[in-house]
Parts: C-alpha cells; structure tokens; sequence
C-alpha cells in the first residue's frame, strides 16, 4: 500500500454494514452486467418445466442474456455456440428456481418491512440528494425500482446468514470485535519520492522527521504541522487525519509498519518516525474505541451477520447444500423444448434419441435459422452412419445458417463419410474464396484440412494466411508513413 491508500482512507468510509455488501451485490447482479436489465433474447419456448410449473419465457430470455454475458469475458461467442449458452440458462433457471423455492418457505423470517428499509437507505444516503445520485448513477428507474430490489437482497442475505447459523457456520468473537473496534488516526509523511523522483535522502527525510516529532511532543498543533509538512496530499490538508474506520479494515489497508505503529500507541501518543517504503510517518492515535451498551450490541451484531454472511457463501458446507437443492431441482426438471432436450441426449450419446428431438427442433419457427441445430442434428446423424441424411438436411438450411463456418464443415464431413471427398474439399475451399481476407477462417479451415490429411489445400490455406499477413503488413507501414508525413507537416 503506498500514499494513494492513505490517501483514500482519508475520504468519508462507511463503516461495516449490511448495505456495504448489499449495494455492491445490487450494482453487479442487476446492473453491472451490460444488457441484464433490458436486452431480451427472442427465445420462444416453454422451455422446461420445474416442480411442475413452466418457466416463462421472459424468465428464460434473461437466463440467456446473463449467459451470454458470462461467456463473453471467456471466449468469443459465435452462433454455434448458442447450444451451450441455452444450456447454461437452463443451469440458471434450475438454481434460480431452487433457491427461491427455498426464499418462499422462509417467508416471515426474512421478510423486509418499509421501516426497515428505510432506516438502512437513511443511513447510507442521509440526504435525499445522495440518494438520487446513487438512483441516476446505477440506472433505476426511480426510488420504486431500488427500494423493491434492495429488499429483496436484504431478504436474500438474512437467507444465507440464518441457513449458515443452521448449517452451524459461525464467525469467531475476535473477528467480529476487529470491525466492531473503530480506530482514528493522524500522521504527517515525509517521503523521499515523488513518483519515481528522488525528493529528498533517506537521512534528509529522517532528520525532517524527527523535528516533526520534537514540534508535535512541545505541544505543537498536528493539523497545522501537517498542512506545512506533510507530502501525503490526501490527508495534509484534513488536519493529517485519515479518518475513523475499523481496526480490522485499517490493518488490511495499510502499509504493515505504519499498521503496527499505530496499533501500539496508545491514545492521544504520538509515534517516534516510523519508516516504511513512501519515507518516514510521525503517527498519532487520536482514539480507539468500542462502541457501548445498546449501541454496542447493535454494532456487534451488524457485523456478525454481515461477516457470517461472506464467510457463508465460500463455506464448503453452504455450497453443499447449495448443489443438494439445485440437485433435487434438476431431478424435478422437464425439459419441454425439443432442441434442449435433443442437446442433452447428445451429450449423453443418446444418438437415436436426440435425432428423434432435433427432428421435432427443426419443425419449430424459432429454430429455423439457429445454425447450431443444424450442426448438432447432422452430428448426431452422422453417429448413426446417416450420411446421407445429414446432407439432405444440411442442404435444406436457409441460406443465412448456411452462412456460418462450422455448419460448412460438418457438411464437408458428411460429404466426406458419403465417399465424397473432393466434393468436401471444393466446399470449404469455396467458402475460403467468400471471406478471402479473414484470417480467423482461414486458419479454421487449415486445421481442417489438416486433420482431413489434404496436404494441397493445407498448402493452399498457409498460402493464403501469408497473403494476408503480407497485406495487413503492407497497410500497417502505409499508415506509419501517413502519420509521419501529417507530424512533418504539422
């Protein structure tokens, strides 16, 4: 940690709380991922049936959305790869199912009231200015939207933190005092860098340092030998204070030597020079306090539950029980659409059968122009030594799915189990000819052909990557000379 994390501690924290979590689970369940809140997939189902009730397709559509969403930080999503992303939203459906099923028995024992409510946005956002900020700033549609998706948060963690107290998950005592304790200190900083420049010595810094200690024990004022002195600009011009913060969250913040210092100090001390890799700090502790009676047992247990809750969703026993009601979900699944279920039964090397579901798939309007249906069907046909089938199929496409690489190259394997390889090489190279400049296909293609053992178009494709290369080559310097010539001109 260096000067910019004493820097920030010196702005306004809010202490340990349920809304600290809270709001950061609101902000990237619901509005961190781009397009959650109101991109929709044109999905037409039903698509599968739990304990006995259809999921909506509104509710499919977003599983779909988040997925992918999630899938896009991994890999680059092509069409092909719409399979996997239904099935991922399947996942979704049965987890978000389960757990809500669990929510629902729950019931008043986790239910939010409007009082209280209203306390945890009072505290967090005390004037009605802040609140509309925060509601403008993450995209609510107004305070409606926040209050009815913070409750439902709060609900969802009292959830986890009475599941973990019955699962017998608990925080030690010692623990939750960390972040009950509450710190506040004052320092003044002379570093030897500014960046990577050398200010001053190591010795010129000390020597600095130890006058500042001398000043400060003959009664000097901290707040204004820290505007004359200090060369940490977060906290100089806040009378050298960083605020007050828990004692757990200050020993996590801070650089280990200044932690310790001011750990060891008692209240109202003020630290002999204390070096660490930013110079040398002259620390006071201003207090080190614990909340008491009634205010104390209500600090205690905000942030008992609000560590149980954390330390609950990494806890081996939660995320068992976790995978034991998703588990009895799952077992409790119809799955309705025929391309879902045809995809499943692949998986599962069930090759009559998914043919049989991918038959139904094909005859549906959604499924029409889905390039991966197609590939998986003619797959699928073609574990069953139907070749001939899988083209005729295959040929029947829409023009626009047959506009897609990997459905080109299962039907060139399918020409290729008919005894027709030349007519699957003449295929693919074809298809090389309509994106001549993507070198992205044509190393697609290469590995194909590769694994196809036709050294000619092999050959053929290298050529072709080389030509591109050559060419993107030849754009790069032509460019470099554009902005050289512009810069001498200018």
């Amino acid at each position: 940690m260096g000067i910019m994390t004493i820097r920030r501690m010196a702005k306004k924290m809010l202490a340990p709380g349920v809304l600290v979590i809270i709001l950061a689970m609101v902000v990237v369940l619901f509005y961190g991922i781009p397009g959650f809140r109101n991109e929709t997939y044109a999905y037409k189902g039903p698509s599968v049936k739990i304990y006995g009730k259809t999921v909506k397709d509104s509710d499919f559509n977003k599983y779909l959305s988040r997925a992918v969403q999630q899938a896009s930080q991994f890999i680059q999503i092509r069409t092909f790869n719409e399979a996997e992303l239904r099935e991922a939203a399947i996942r979704t459906a049965v987890e978000t199912v389960a757990f809500e099923r669990e929510l629902k028995e729950a019931g008043s024992q986790i239910k939010v009231g409007k009082a209280e409510l209203d306390k945890v946005l009072k505290k967090y956002f005390p004037t009605e200015e802040e609140l509309n900020s925060f509601i403008q700033q993450q995209g609510f549609s107004g305070k409606k939207e926040l209050r009815e998706t913070l409750a439902k948060e709060l609900e969802y963690q009292k959830f986890v933190q009475n599941k973990a107290r019955e699962l017998g998950i608990t925080v030690p005592e010692e623990e939750v005092l960390g972040y009950v304790e509450e710190i506040h200190v004052s320092h003044i900083l002379v570093a030897t860098k500014e960046g990577d420049q050398v200010i001053r010595s190591d010795a010129e810094a000390l020597k600095r340092a130890n006058e500042i200690f001398q000043k400060l024990t003959n009664n000097g004022d901290i707040s204004q030998l820290a505007k004359e002195y200090s060369d940490d600009p977060g906290s100089k011009d806040n009378a050298g204070s960083l605020g007050t913060m828990p004692v757990e969250y200050f020993k996590s913040q801070m650089v280990k030597e200044f932690a310790d210092a001011a750990l060891s100090l008692k209240e109202g001390e003020i630290s002999k020079p204390v070096k660490s890799q930013f110079g040398y700090h002259v620390i006071k502790l201003n207090s080190r306090t614990i909340p008491t009676s009634k205010e104390y047992e209500e600090k205690y247990r905000e942030v008992e539950n609000q560590l149980l809750y954390q330390k609950a969703v990494y806890d081996s026993t939660y995320r068992q029980w976790l995978q034991d009601i998703y588990q009895k979900a799952e077992e409790n699944m119809e799955i309705i659409d025929p391309a879902l279920r045809a995809y499943r039964l692949m998986k599962q090397e069930k090759w009559q059968e998914a043919s049989e579901a991918y038959q139904k798939a094909l005859r549906k309007k959604y499924y029409k122009n889905k390039a991966d249906v197609y590939v998986n069907a003619a797959t699928v046909y073609l574990k069953l030594n139907q070749a001939v089938q899988a083209i005729e199929m295959l040929n029947k496409a829409p023009e626009l799915v047959k506009n897609n690489l990997e459905f080109q190259i299962t039907l060139g394997n399918a020409y290729r189990e008919n005894n027709e390889p030349e007519k699957a090489k003449e295929l693919l190279l074809e298809y090389g000819e309509r994106h001549q400049d993507d070198s992205s296909v044509h190393q697609r293609l290469k590995e194909v052909f590769s694994d196809w053992k036709m050294d000619d178009a092999v050959a053929k494709e290298e050529q072709t990557l080389a030509d591109i290369q050559k060419k993107e080559e030849e754009a790069l310097q032509r460019y470099q000379k554009e902005l050289e010539s512009r810069n001498q001109s200018n």
